[in-house]
């Protein structure tokens, strides 16, 4: 539930911050809410990726650093 409601987050801090105006003022209202809600959703699909790589590298370091230190010879 953490890494969905982090990724929402992201998403609303990712919409907010990089708006782009893109809409014109003579579009239909739907029209307008259908942009944004595309918007919102592509955000929230690119911070979910976002840290699902950095949860994959995490995971793949600390399996990297587990095997080092069972493998490694130890001198002494």
């Amino acid at each position: 539930m953490r890494p969905f409601l982090l990724a929402g987050g992201l998403a609303l801090l990712w919409f907010v911050q990089f708006q782009e105006v893109g809409v014109d003022g003579e579009a239909p209202v739907w029209g307008v809410a259908l942009v944004i809600g595309l918007r919102l959703l592509a955000d929230f699909i690119g911070a979910w990726v976002a840290l699902s790589v950095l949860r994959l590298a995490m995971a793949l370091g600390r399996m990297g650093l587990i095997h080092m230190r069972a493998y490694w010879p130890r001198e002494g």
